[in-house]
């Protein structure tokens, strides 16, 4: 185990987590007298796998969105729905976060794209500075459980279920997170006295949705396919990649043929980054079930309760401090192998796990004192990341909130799918 912890060791010391993983899988395994020819046979053999091709086209379908003006579509759609509220442009920032799904792998990497823009707008508009920060750190966590998120994606491998159900599964919950984000904007504003951004105008609200229908139309036709049994996830990547192509270049006329070089490299450095941690991620799993560390794990917290609630809470109280230091595809690849076998043993469902999961990462990438979205947001602020911290406690309070809803009602997640007769 002291591998494992020299690793850890140098995660803190900021070393990037794929090679930190690859350390401690590589010293573990030595010590552990395993041949570590084992290495590279586990990490490319494990990666030979047809399913995770539908990373590379996501990420594709999402950096062809980046460049081909979607963005800048669903943000004024999103501001023609809600920019009539009370903090409208709170509420906007929180409204456009929900429809970037996670498809570049990485919460930071949407809170900064989206950051960029809002955090500074909210700042115009008489927002504090700290309160927009944290605002947009919390809302940029949104797309980890947006239909099609990269994170949901890895997830559904490594746990070995459903993607469309797992898809489905986090629509219910993503809306809970939106409203209650929403509410603690609002109570924000009234406080602080922010104004709307604009009156509601049904006319462009009209037009707005118009200019990005085909854009919004992009999760439907992903859902659609895949649980209609149109085609599979990665058939579902490459239809996506198409689809964004031609609306982007034909519709939107804002996606050029020169744009290609940079959307091809974003995607390359996009995946590989992805695949390169999964396999050392795979190689360290091979040590774990190799010293039986599942069922250390399964028998530890067995005996400190045999309540499935109690000990969902005990594990998202270890989950949270992880995600703190992980983002949610590390945390995924290097934790869930080791507390599934233990929940499926509970019998409580791996999709509404997930989703469980999924919300604890929100909390903890928000979270000092490495949590990537807030710093990340404090960045482009430039506020310090003590007041966002103190900014931010009321969205972590309403992340809690949900996060005990769906630990407590698990049939919140379970509800579409079933109603679907997604499997």
């Amino acid at each position: 185990m002291w591998a494992i912890a020299f690793g850890a060791g140098l995660l803190g010391l900021g070393v990037p987590v794929a090679i930190c993983i690859g350390i401690a899988a590589t010293l573990a395994l030595s010590i552990n007298g395993t041949s570590l020819l084992v290495i590279p046979q586990q990490l490319f053999s494990n990666l030979n796998n047809v399913g995770l091709l539908a990373i590379p086209f996501f990420m594709l379908t999402g950096a062809i969105m980046d460049s081909g003006g979607v963005s800048k579509r669903i943000i004024e759609f999103s501001q023609a729905l809600v920019g009539f509220m009370r903090g409208g442009i709170g509420q906007v920032t929180i409204v456009a976060s929900m429809f970037f799904a996670d498809l570049s792998g990485s919460a930071t990497a949407d809170t900064a794209a989206i950051g960029s823009v809002m955090i500074p707008g909210m700042v115009k508009k008489g927002y504090n500075r700290a309160f927009a920060v944290a605002l947009q750190s919390a809302a940029g966590s949104l797309g980890l459980l947006s239909p099609v998120s990269m994170s949901m994606l890895v997830y559904a491998y490594t746990a070995n279920v459903s993607v469309g159900t797992m898809f489905i599964a986090g629509i219910i919950p993503m809306l809970l997170v939106v409203a209650s984000f929403m509410i603690v904007n609002y109570v924000t504003a009234v406080r602080n006295d922010y104004s709307a951004v604009e009156p509601f105008d049904a006319r462009k609200l009209w037009t707005t949705f118009r200019e990005a229908f085909w854009a919004l139309l992009t999760p439907v036709i992903i859902l659609g396919g895949i649980l209609g049994g149109i085609f599979t996830p990665v058939e579902a990547g490459v239809v996506a990649a198409v689809y964004v192509t031609l609306v982007s270049a034909f519709v939107f006329r804002t996606l050029k043929l020169s744009h290609f070089k940079d959307i091809l490299v974003k995607t390359s450095v996009n995946t590989t980054r992805v695949s390169f941690l999964l396999g050392l991620a795979f190689v360290l799993g091979r040590y774990l079930i190799e010293a039986q560390i599942p069922l250390h794990v399964a028998n530890s917290f067995l005996a400190v309760t045999t309540s499935a609630i109690v000990l969902l809470i005990l594990i998202n109280l270890f989950l949270i401090a992880a995600h703190t230091v992980l983002e949610t595809i590390s945390s995924i690849a290097v934790v869930i192998p080791v507390f599934l076998p233990l929940v499926v043993q509970m019998h409580i469902d791996p999709i509404v796990f997930g989703v469980i999961v999924l919300i604890n990462s929100a909390i903890g990438i928000n979270l000092p004192p490495i949590g990537f979205c807030l710093f990340t947001a404090a960045s482009i602020g430039g506020v310090s990341v003590e007041k966002a911290t103190r900014a931010i406690l009321p969205f972590i309070l309403a992340l809690v909130i949900d996060l005990l809803l769906i630990i407590f009602f698990p049939h919140i997640p379970q509800f579409l799918p079933h109603l679907l007769g997604a499997k």
